[in-house]
């Protein structure tokens, strides 16, 4: 079995600087070719990043409370990671961060939604559904999931 790799890049985005002039962290997950980018929702004051160590130099307050926030984030998304290898899932970045994020376990996605119905649809075909109906159906989702991979560059779109 091949051996994923998980690399986790943090780096302050010194060009958006916030009226405080404290600079948002990003972090940037990378699985094998598989790239993605996302914000920790943290800020720091640039003059105390330390770029080689990924953390905040320094004892003061804001050092080592961003530095355990850093730290928790961390160990959550190697979790999530050795979670989805053990499970044996296809893995990729965005698969991780949306997992970490729980941005696409907990909230229904329209092609899924879409998929679901069609279940239920080909359940009742030749009842109260003709198949010309069922396949209009597979037809849209087919089309719609390619519109969304053109249009907003991913797999499918959370509500809300």
């Amino acid at each position: 079995m091949k051996q994923e790799r998980l690399k986790v890049l943090l780096y302050l985005k010194k060009s958006s600087l916030d009226k405080s002039g404290k600079a948002p962290i990003m972090g940037r997950i990378t699985i094998e070719r598989s790239m993605t980018q996302f914000s920790l929702k943290l800020s720091c004051t640039p003059s105390l990043w330390n770029p080689r160590e990924s953390r905040l130099d320094g004892k003061s307050r804001e050092a080592v409370e961003v530095n355990q926030k850093i730290e928790k984030l961390l160990l959550g998304v190697h979790s999530v990671f050795d979670s989805l290898v053990a499970r044996k899932k296809p893995l990729d970045a965005e698969a991780v961060k949306n997992l970490y994020q729980g941005s696409m376990g907990a909230q229904i996605t329209l092609l899924a939604l879409l998929g679901s119905h069609i279940e239920e649809l080909r359940a009742r075909v030749g009842i109260d559904v003709a198949p010309t109906t069922l396949g209009g159906y597979v037809y849209t989702h087919r089309s719609l999931g390619k519109f969304i991979k053109k249009k907003f560059k991913t797999k499918d779109i959370a509500f809300g």
